[in-house]
This record gives C-alpha cells, structure tokens and sequence, in this order.
C-alpha cells in the first residue's frame, strides 16, 4: 500500500466511525452518569468504559462474523435490539428528574456501580450497535484480491481509527463534568436533556434502519 492509500484508508474508518461513537455527545451522555464521582474514581470509571469499548470493537472485529453465525444472527436483529435498548435509555434520562447530584454527598460504591459499567454505559451507550456495523461494515470493503499483509495493515488501520476516537471519548468522560459545571446548572440540565433526546432518536434511527433492512425497505 502507498502512503495515500493508507492515510486515505484511516481517514475513511475515522469519517465512517465518528458519527456512530461520537466520542463529544456520547462523552457528555456517560459523563452524567459518573458526574458524583470523585476524581479518583471518576478516573477510574473512565478508563474502565475505554477498555470495555475497546474490547467491543476489538471482538467486533476479531469475532464478529463467528458469534453471527453461532447465534444465527444477523446484523440488522442486532440493530433492531439495540435501537430498543437505546430508546429506552434516552427515555429514562428524559424522563428522569434534575436534582443535582454532588461528589462530596454521594458516596461511591464502585462494587454496585461496575455492573453498570458495561452496560448500559459500555455498550450501548459508548459503543453500540450502530458501531458494530459500521465495523462489519468496514470489514466487508477490504478487497478479496489483496495480500496477506496488505489486509492486516487494512485491519491495523481499522484499529487505529478506534483507538483514536475511543481516546477522545475518555477525554470528555474526564473533563465532562467540569465542562458542565462551566456552563452552569441551568444549562447543564438544558444540555442534558437535549442529549439524552438526540439519543432517543438515535435508537428510533438504529431501529427503523435495522427493520428497513430486514423487510428490504427503502425509507429515509
């Protein structure tokens, strides 16, 4: 591979991948989540969340199409089934109240918080169906015709963008709540909500985009 063909090849996962990881909007989503924590372990959830979304797209990749044909599934029922979780999701947080929470009030009960770590936090809020489509996705463009290491540098270039996009993630988890703070309690509260509907409606878009596929639907 030239040196444009690679850099156009990482330049198209990140393009592709950005809009459904979207380290900004979904930082800020999982930042109201782990807003009480203190800087301890405020860190500490971050770096679990990137190491769960990692190894998401990491297995997406590796073992994707093998747990597809094991379980009988398909790309578009794992869609439907996230878009479901992800609505419901957007739904609790707007449905959920605007009391503050503070970090000094609330004690931190890691146990009981690392069940939800994964999910719903992980998946599908920081890496979800839509992601792992775009990754088979990506995975079915790499030509049959290419060599041996012409595909794995496809693969590493694949990773890279990942990795690039779920660090930037970890980014806003860490500053998230500051940056709320900044902008007030009024705002902070508007910015939320508009997030969690934003999401809402990327659950109804996963969804609708998953049943078009199943009935070979033309829509949007």
């Amino acid at each position: 591979m030239t040196v444009n063909t690679v850099i156009y090849t990482f330049v198209s996962a990140l393009l592709t991948l950005f809009p459904v990881i979207n380290p900004l909007s979904q930082g800020l989503l999982l930042s109201s989540y782990i807003e009480e924590f203190d800087n301890q372990h405020l860190k500490i959830a971050a770096r679990k969340i990137f190491f769960n979304c990692l190894l998401i797209c990491l297995g997406s990749i590796l073992l994707g199409h093998l747990i597809l044909l094991l379980f009988g599934l398909a790309v578009p029922v794992i869609q439907v089934g996230g878009g479901i979780i992800i609505c419901k999701t957007g739904y609790d947080m707007l449905m959920a109240s605007n009391v503050s929470r503070s970090s000094t009030d609330v004690p931190v009960d890691m146990n009981a918080f690392n069940m939800r770590l994964f999910y719903p936090l992980s998946f599908p809020i920081g890496v979800g169906p839509g992601a792992i489509s775009v990754i088979f996705t990506l995975m079915a463009t790499i030509p049959d015709d290419v060599d041996f290491l012409t595909t794995v540098l496809h693969y590493l270039l694949m990773v890279a963008a990942i990795l690039l996009l779920l660090f930037l993630l970890y980014l806003v988890l860490l500053n998230g709540s500051r940056m709320m703070k900044k902008i007030g309690e009024s705002a902070s509260m508007i910015l939320n909500k508009m997030i969690a509907f934003l999401t809402f409606c990327i659950g109804i878009q996963i969804l609708v985009t998953g049943i078009a596929k199943i009935f070979n639907l033309t829509v949007l």
